[in-house]
């Protein structure tokens, strides 16, 4: 089986990677290369999608492991969204990941997004009233 990767930038800078079929030793390699052009468009937050993904194995972790490095050396963010219980589970016997950064579904990511940039905004303004 194969894996399907579908990239789109929203209009607050966000990224959000769809993943659909597995990601495994086969289709890591495109997994990592996709994701090497998404960091480098410096986006602060990025989106994996997870709701078509059935499996995950170590490379695919690595990948993922890896552009969060990334990311957050740069002052980012990833978060996973509409993770499937086998790959929760994945995650869960990992324990890589804050329970901060896995959402339930897309309206979660938002709302989590929106509180975020009221905060970053509020902060600015108390700042600017100093």
């Amino acid at each position: 089986m194969s894996l399907e990767i579908n990239v789109r930038k929203n209009e607050d800078g966000s990224v959000v990677v769809a993943l659909a079929g597995r990601l495994d030793g086969e289709t890591s390699n495109s997994f990592e290369s996709k994701m090497k052009h998404v960091l480098d468009t410096s986006a602060k937050v990025l989106i994996l999608d997870m709701s078509r993904l059935d499996y995950i194995s170590s490379s695919g972790l690595g990948v993922i492991f890896q552009a969060r490095k990334s990311i957050e050396a740069g002052g980012g963010v990833i978060l996973l969204a509409n993770l499937q219980p086998q790959i929760a589970k994945v995650f869960e016997i990992v324990k890589s990941l804050p329970k901060e950064c896995v959402f339930e579904n897309m309206e979660e990511v938002d709302r989590y997004l929106s509180a975020m940039q009221k905060d970053v905004i509020e902060k600015r303004n108390n700042k600017t009233k100093r």
